[in-house]
C-alpha cells in the first residue's frame, strides 16, 4: 500500500509543479494581451500570489491526497440532486464563481469515468483488498473526484480573480486530469507486480483478463527503477562514466566502435608500442583531418551525461585508448597538441566560474569536444570574437547567470533550453559551423521572450517598491516638518487638529506630486509655519503683523481644506475654532496694551514728581503712592508678552527644508557602520546592474541582481532572474555585506572572453593566436 502511495504521490506532484509552470505562461500571455489595466493588474496579481504559494499549492494537493488514502471519502458530486428542488435551491446560494468551478470540476470527474472506468474498476478493487474500509469508484483515494477535489481545496485559499483561478483549473484539465490513465496504469501494474489480484474478471465488460503490466512509456515523468539508473549526477542513480573523463582512467570504453574509424595519418610503427607517443618522440604524427575525425567520433560516441558535474574529458586518455584498441601508435602534431590545452584551460576555467550554476555548468561542459573540433580544424579559432559558436556559449551563459537550480529544475525552461542546444550541437555539427548560427538564433529568440517576460515583472517590482520607498519617505518628511515647528510647543487643541487632520494630509500629498523643492510645497510648509507662528507670537508686539497676516491665512487653510473635500460642516468647525481663538487672543491684546499705557502714565507722573520735589510739592491724591509703591517696576503683566526663554524661535523654511532633506534617508540604526572612506563603502556607488552571489547563514547561495536604487530612501533593490524582489539594502547595510562577504559581485563580461584572459595569462607564450 505504501508502494502505491509513494508512488501517485510522486506523479502527482510532477504533474502539478508542470500545471502551475503552464499556467504562469498562460497567464503571463493573457496579461500582455489585456487592454485594461485593471484586468492587467489582477491577472499580474495572480501571477505573483501563485508563485508565492507554489510551495504551499502542490505539498496541500498531494497532503490532501495523502489524506484519503488514511480516510478514503465520498467527493463526487452528487449529479442526480442537481435536478432536485433541494439541490436546485442550495444552487442559488452558491456566487458564479462557485457553480463554474464546479461545473468545470464535475465535468472532469466525467470524462475521466468515461475514458478510464475500467483501470478504475480495477485499481477499485485490489485496494479494497488492501484498506480496512470499503473501497468503490466513488471512495477511491486515487479516483478522480479525490484528486480533483485536493486540488480544489488546495487553491481554494488563494485569492485570485475568477479568469485567473478558471485558467489554472484549464491547465490541471490538460496536464493532470487527462494524463490519470497514466497514473492508473502505473499502479495497477505495481499492485500486479506485488501479487494483489493479478487476475480479475472485468465488470465492465464480463470477461477475463488477464493482468498486464503498464506501458511506462506512455508517461514521460514516470520512471522506473531502470530509469533512475541513468539520471544525471544530480538524480540518486549513479552517471555512467566513460573511460578518457578524468577521474577514471582505465575503463572500458566501446573500442570496437573506435577502432572501426578512420585511421589516416596513424602508422603502426614496430619501434613504437601502441598509444599515443608524445610530440617529438619521433612517431608520426596523426593528420589533423585524422584527429578532427576521430573527435568527431568520441563526440558521436559519448553518453548524453558523460561525465559528473565538475569534470572534463581527458581526450588525450581518448586517443590513447582508442590507439591501443587498434594497435597502433602515433603522435600529435605540435599545433594540435597545443589547442587540445587550450581547449581543457578553457572549459577548467568555466568549471571554476562562480556565475554558473552547477547544472548549466554541466550542460555547457559538454560542449568541449565541439569546441575543440572547431579549434583543431581551425587554428584561427581563438582570435576570432564574432565565431558563432563564441556567440552561443557566451549567450547560454548570460541567460543563466541568475538562474537557481529548484528541486525539479530538469522541467525549468531554461535548462531544457539549454540541454536541447548542447544536445543539438554534439548532434548536428560535423563540419559545418551553420549549425552553431542556427541555434544561436534559435536560442536568441528563447532568451528574448524570457528576458522580456523578466522585464516586465521586474518593471512592476521596482514601480511598487519605489511607490512604497516615496510614500514612506513622504511621511518622514511631513514628521519632519512638524518636529522642526512643534518641538517643546504646547498648542491650543485647533491648531493641533488642523495641523494633524489638515495639514499633515496635504504637505503628504503636495510631496508625492510636486515633490520638497517644488514652490507649491515651500507655500504649504510656509502655511503651517504662519499658523502657529500666529498662536505663539507675542502680543501686542505683533499685532500689526497680525492684522495683515490672518485674512491671507484664512484663505489658505480654507482652500487647503476644500482640496481634502472635506464637509462643510468640519471646514465651519475648524475655521470656527481659529476665529474664536484669534479674537480671546485680540480680546488679551487688548487687556495687555491698556494696562501698558496706564503703566506708562504712572510712571511717568512718578518721575515728574521726582523732579518737581526739588521745586514745589505736588499734592497727591490720597493713597495714589501707596498703589504705585507696592508695583514692582519689572514684574511681567501677561506671560504671552514674550516666548520663554526656554522656546526656540520659529525656524525659517529654508532651515526646515534642510531637516526636510536629512528626514529622507532610512533608518541604518541595525547597521554596523563603515566609514564613507572605506572601499566598500566606495564600492557601493558604482555598482548598477551588478550580479551578486547572496549568502544566507542558512540558506543556499542566490544570484540576485541590483535592478533599482531608491534614491528616496537610498536603498538598493536586488532581483532574481525572473524580476522578484530578493532584497532590500541601506547604502550602510550593503557596505557591511560586501565587507562581510556576504554579497559578493560576480565577474562581469561574456563566458567566453573571461575565460581566454585566464588562458593567456596562465599558459605563458603560445604559437596560437589568442583575441581577447
Amino acid at each position: 500500500m505504501n508502494l502505491v502511495n509513494q508512488k501517485a504521490i510522486q506523479w502527482l506532484q510532477s504533474r502539478a509543479e508542470e500545471v502551475f509552470a503552464q499556467v504562469d505562461d498562460s497567464l503571463f500571455t493573457m496579461a500582455e494581451k489585456a487592454h485594461q489595466q485593471e484586468e492587467q493588474d489582477r491577472l499580474f496579481h495572480a501571477i505573483r500570489a501563485l508563485r508565492v504559494e507554489l510551495g504551499d499549492l502542490v505539498d496541500g494537493f498531494c497532503d490532501g491526497v495523502e489524506e484519503r488514502f488514511r480516510e478514503p471519502r465520498n467527493d463526487h458530486p452528487d449529479e442526480e440532486g442537481l435536478v432536485s428542488e433541494a439541490s436546485l435551491k442550495s444552487l442559488s446560494l452558491l456566487n458564479d464563481e462557485d457553480l463554474e468551478q464546479q461545473v468545470a470540476i464535475r465535468t472532469m470527474i466525467s470524462n475521466v469515468k468515461r475514458d478510464h472506468a475500467e483501470s478504475i474498476a480495477a485499481l477499485s478493487l485490489r485496494l479494497d483488498t488492501l484498506l480496512p474500509c470499503k473501497v468503490y469508484d466513488d471512495n477511491l483515494p486515487l479516483g478522480p473526484a479525490a484528486i480533483c477535489a485536493a486540488f480544489a481545496d488546495a487553491l481554494e485559499d488563494v485569492d485570485i480573480a475568477l479568469h485567473a483561478r478558471m485558467t489554472v483549473f484549464k491547465k490541471f484539465e490538460l496536464h493532470l486530469v487527462n494524463r490519470l490513465g497514466e497514473l492508473y496504469d502505473s499502479c495497477n501494474g505495481l499492485l500486479i507486480e506485488q501479487g494483489v489480484l493479478p487476475t480479475i474478471e472485468d465488470p465492465l465488460r464480463h470477461r477475463n483478463r488477464p493482468g498486464r503490466r503498464p506501458s511506462r512509456q506512455a508517461s514521460p515523468g514516470w520512471q522506473g527503477e531502470g530509469a533512475q539508473a541513468q539520471m544525471s549526477p544530480d538524480g540518486d542513480g549513479q552517471a555512467f562514466q566513460a573511460p578518457g573523463v578524468a577521474g577514471n582512467p582505465g575503463g572500458g570504453y566501446g573500442t570496437a566502435a573506435m577502432a572501426g574509424a578512420g585511421t589516416g595519418g596513424m602508422a603502426s610503427n614496430g619501434n613504437f608500442a601502441p598509444g599515443l607517443m608524445p610530440v617529438g618522440s619521433g612517431a608520426a604524427p596523426m593528420a589533423t583531418p585524422a584527429l578532427f575525425q576521430q573527435l568527431g567520433q568520441f563526440q558521436m560516441s559519448l553518453p548524453v551525461q558523460s561525465a559528473p558535474a565538475g569534470q572534463l574529458i581527458n581526450v588525450t586518455e581518448l586517443l590513447q585508448e582508442h590507439l591501443k584498441a587498434s594497435n597502433q601508435s602515433a603522435s600529435l602534431h605540435e599545433l594540435d597538441s597545443e589547442v587540445i590545452r587550450l581547449v581543457d584551460m578553457l572549459f577548467s576555467f568555466m568549471l571554476e566560474d562562480r556565475n554558473l550554476a552547477e547544472p548549466i555548468k554541466a550542460q555547457l561542459i559538454r560542449l568541449q569536444l565541439p569546441m575543440l573540433k572547431l579549434a583543431v580544424a581551425d587554428k584561427a579559432f581563438f582570435s576570432k570574437g564574432g565565431h558563432p559558436a563564441r556567440r552561443l556559449l557566451n549567450e547560454m551563459a548570460d541567460a543563466a547567470i541568475g538562474w537557481q537550480p529548484g528541486e525539479n529544475y530538469l522541467n525549468d525552461p531554461l535548462y531544457r533550453e539549454v540541454s536541447a542546444i548542447v544536445d543539438g550541437v554534439l548532434a548536428e555539427y560535423d563540419d559545418d559551423d551553420q549549425v552553431f548560427a542556427r541555434l544561436l538564433e534559435s536560442f536568441r529568440e528563447f532568451s528574448v521572450r524570457e528576458r522580456k517576460r523578466a522585464a516586465v515583472m521586474e518593471r512592476r517590482t521596482i514601480d511598487e517598491a519605489q511607490g512604497a520607498a516615496r510614500v514612506e519617505a513622504a511621511k518622514a518628511r511631513v514628521a519632519a516638518v512638524f518636529d522642526a515647528l512643534t518641538a517643546e510647543r504646547k498648542l491650543p487643541k485647533i491648531v493641533h487638529e488642523w495641523l494633524t487632520r489638515v495639514w499633515s494630509s496635504i504637505l503628504f500629498r503636495t510631496c508625492l506630486k510636486e515633490g520638497t523643492g517644488s514652490g507649491l510645497w515651500r507655500q504649504n510648509v510656509l502655511t503651517a509655519r504662519d499658523l502657529i507662528w500666529s498662536v505663539v507670537a507675542p502680543m501686542p508686539e505683533s499685532s500689526v503683523k497680525m492684522r495683515h497676516l490672518l485674512p491671507d491665512l484664512r484663505k489658505r487653510l480654507q482652500e487647503g481644506a476644500q482640496s481634502l473635500a472635506l464637509s462643510a460642516g468640519d471646514q465651519q468647525r475648524l475655521l470656527g475654532g481659529l476665529d474664536v481663538l484669534y479674537r480671546e487672543r485680540q480680546k488679551l491684546s487688548e487687556r495687555v496694551e491698556s494696562e501698558r499705557e496706564r503703566r506708562t502714565r504712572e510712571r511717568l507722573v512718578q518721575e515728574l514728581r521726582r523732579e518737581a520735589d526739588n521745586v514745589v510739592s505736588i499734592p497727591v491724591a490720597e493713597g495714589m503712592e501707596l498703589e504705585v509703591l507696592d508695583e514692582e517696576p519689572g514684574a511681567p503683566v501677561d506671560e504671552v508678552r514674550d516666548l520663554p526663554a526656554n522656546v526656540k524661535a520659529l525656524p525659517e523654511v529654508d532651515e526646515i527644508q534642510e531637516v526636510v532633506a536629512k528626514a529622507a534617508v532610512g533608518d541604518t540604526a541595525s547597521a554596523k557602520a563603515v566609514p564613507q572612506d572605506d572601499d566598500h563603502w566606495q564600492q557601493t556607488y558604482h555598482l548598477k546592474d551588478s550580479w551578486f552571489l547572496l549568502r544566507h547563514p542558512e540558506k543556499l547561495p542566490m544570484r540576485c541582481r541590483l535592478a533599482a536604487i531608491i534614491k528616496d530612501l537610498d536603498q538598493f533593490m536586488f532581483v532574481n532572474r525572473q524580476g522578484a524582489k530578493v532584497g532590500v539594502y541601506s547604502r550602510q547595510e550593503l557596505a557591511q555585506a560586501l565587507r562581510n562577504e556576504e554579497m559578493m559581485p560576480l565577474e562581469q563580461g561574456p563566458l567566453f572572453e573571461r575565460a581566454l584572459e585566464y588562458v593567456v595569462g596562465n599558459c605563458g607564450e603560445s604559437k596560437i593566436a589568442i583575441s581577447v
